[in-house]
């Protein structure tokens, strides 16, 4: 008695590297379909522009004026003015607005021996600017950057710096309300 047990034969497989163009076309589209589709849920609406992020720096104000007394800081900006950023460190404070024309100014003052030359990027003096009777210094940078400067009870005050988009009369706003 013989038994011979008959194994079927393996399934026929592909080879690797012997598929059709076809099937590498279908591959291709699934891939850009993802791609389409998340480049399409992607996209910000339409119109939809990001309201500022107003803050209001009247605690880090007082906390400057109580640890510097006789430091100027601002106060009674027109409400067009929005103050968008507030800093207080232990050697100044920063406050950034934005104008009534959308541009940017910079309220920052500093006991810091570099702060002039780093908040001007090494400006150079450009004259003295009267803002309501008192004297301010202007100075300018390389890129035509405004900013006015004056020292108080020890420390830098500036109005404006590197990085302000404002005209000379928006500073001059500006450094009225600082008082």
């Amino acid at each position: 008695m013989s038994s011979q047990v008959q194994t079927a034969p393996p399934p026929a497989t592909r080879r690797r590297g012997r598929e059709t163009a076809t099937d590498m076309l279908r591959s291709l589209g699934v891939v850009l379909l993802l791609v389409l589709a998340l480049w399409f849920l992607a996209q910000p609406p339409k119109g939809d522009e990001q309201d500022l992020r107003v803050v209001d720096p009247t605690s880090d104000i007082a906390q400057l004026q109580s640890a510097a007394p006789g430091v100027p800081a601002p106060h009674r900006l027109p409400a067009q003015w929005r103050a968008t950023s507030s800093t207080l460190d232990p050697e100044g404070l920063r406050i950034g607005y934005v104008t009534p024309r959308g541009a940017y100014a910079e309220y920052a003052t500093s006991s810091a021996p570099d702060f002039l030359a780093t908040i001007t990027g090494n400006g150079g003096d450009a004259g003295a600017v009267d803002v309501g009777g008192v004297s301010w210094r202007q100075v300018e940078d390389g890129a035509q950057h405004t900013t006015l400067v004056r020292e108080v009870a020890g420390r830098t005050v500036v109005v404006g710096g590197v990085r302000e988009t404002t005209t000379l009369d928006e500073l001059r706003a500006l450094a009225g309300a600082v008082s």
